[in-house]
C-alpha cells in the first residue's frame, strides 16, 4: 500500500516527461507532453496519463523502471484550452479527468472523465458541458463509502448568468454511469453524512483552478 511506495517524483521539462526515484535515478517517460497526472494503484504500480501535442491521451505504467505504453484516444482540438488533468485510481480501475476552456464562451468550461481498467483498455467516456466556476473551483470531487465518486459543479440555466444551479453526480461502479442524486435510492441524510465522514485527503479529491492547472 502507500506506505510501500518508495519515494518518486514525475516533472516535465521542455515538453518531455520525467520520472525520479529516490536512488536519484531519472527515467524519461515520453517526448511532446502538453499535461500530466500521476498516482498509484493497489500493487504499488505507478501510473502516469499524459497529454500529447496531437491531443492524444496516453497511458503509462511504471514499475521497477520499465514503462508500459498505450496511446487511448484523442481528447482534444486545441490543446491551448486544456485547463488541468487529474488521475483518480479507485479499485484498480483508472479516472481521468480533464478541464477544458470553452473556445467561444469566455469562463465556461467543460469537464471530460475518461475511465477504464488497465488489464483490458476497455474505455467509458463522458462529457459535461456548461461549466462556471464556483469562487476559485470549477468542480468538486469526494468520494463515498461504497467507492462511488461524487461530483459537484455549477452549471447555467438557459444560457441566463444570473440563475445558476448547483449540481451533484454519482458515479456508480456498477453500471459505470453517472447518475443525479435524485435518481438514488438513498435518503438526503445518508449523502450528506459522507461529506464529513469521508478520509478521503482534499488536496487529492478536490480540484480547484488556482491549483496546478497549466495554461
Amino acid at each position: 500500500m502507500i506506505n510501500n511506495i518508495k519515494p518518486f517524483y514525475v516533472y516535465e521539462e521542455n515538453n518531455s516527461l520525467f520520472i525520479k526515484n529516490i536512488n536519484e535515478k531519472i527515467d524519461k517517460i515520453s517526448n511532446n507532453v502538453i499535461s500530466y497526472c500521476a498516482n498509484f494503484d493497489d500493487n504499488n504500480f505507478i501510473h502516469i496519463c499524459t497529454i500529447d501535442t496531437k491531443g492524444k491521451l496516453i497511458h503509462f505504467m511504471y514499475k521497477d523502471g520499465k514503462v508500459r505504453r498505450r496511446s487511448l484516444c484523442k481528447v482534444c482540438n486545441n490543446t491551448n484550452n486544456l485547463k488541468n488533468m487529474r488521475l483518480f485510481i479507485i479499485q484498480n480501475i483508472l479516472n481521468v479527468f480533464l478541464v477544458e476552456e470553452s473556445p467561444i464562451k469566455d469562463n465556461y468550461y467543460r469537464i471530460s472523465h475518461y475511465n477504464f481498467s488497465p488489464s483490458n483498455y476497455h474505455l467509458h467516456k463522458y462529457h459535461i458541458n456548461n461549466i462556471v466556476k464556483n469562487g476559485e473551483c470549477i468542480y468538486r470531487l469526494n468520494i463515498d463509502n461504497m467507492s462511488n465518486m461524487i461530483l459537484t459543479y455549477n452549471s447555467i440555466v438557459n444560457n441566463n448568468r444570473s440563475d445558476i444551479n448547483t449540481k451533484t453526480l454519482i458515479f456508480n461502479y456498477s453500471n459505470k454511469k453517472w447518475v443525479s442524486t435524485h435518481n438514488l435510492f438513498r435518503s438526503s441524510k445518508t449523502f450528506y453524512d459522507f461529506k464529513s465522514a469521508s478520509t478521503i485527503k482534499d488536496d487529492i479529491f478536490e480540484y480547484c483552478y488556482s491549483i496546478n492547472y497549466k495554461n
